[in-house]
């Protein structure tokens, strides 16, 4: 015969923690990603030389390259063809770059 266990039976049904979530907006407002990415590229624009350090401007341009994919294409196509130029001009690696190493 067994004894009454007073361990708690580790696999009973468990409540649904996420529906206790409210629910998520699937895409953020576009006027906060085309402000963040035109900062980026206005401070791209304005630097004689690279205004972040070198792990950090990769980010950037990767962070760009990606919120750029929110944007209708043509927004998004010359925003990045922009953006690229401006890594360009100042001797750091592109998202395309980055993505192919």
């Amino acid at each position: 015969m067994t004894q009454p266990s007073s361990q708690r039976d580790l696999f009973a049904a468990q409540p649904d923690l996420l529906e206790a979530l409210p629910p998520r907006d699937p895409a953020p407002p576009l006027d906060a990603i085309r402000a963040r990415l035109n900062a980026l590229l206005a401070v791209a624009r304005a630097a004689e030389r690279l205004p972040w350090e070198p792990q950090r401007a990769r980010v950037n341009a990767l962070l760009f390259h990606n919120m750029a994919n929110w944007l209708p294409p043509d927004e998004r196509d010359d925003l990045r063809a922009a953006f690229t130029q401006q890594l360009k001009r100042l001797g750091a690696q592109t998202a395309e770059e980055l993505r192919s190493s």
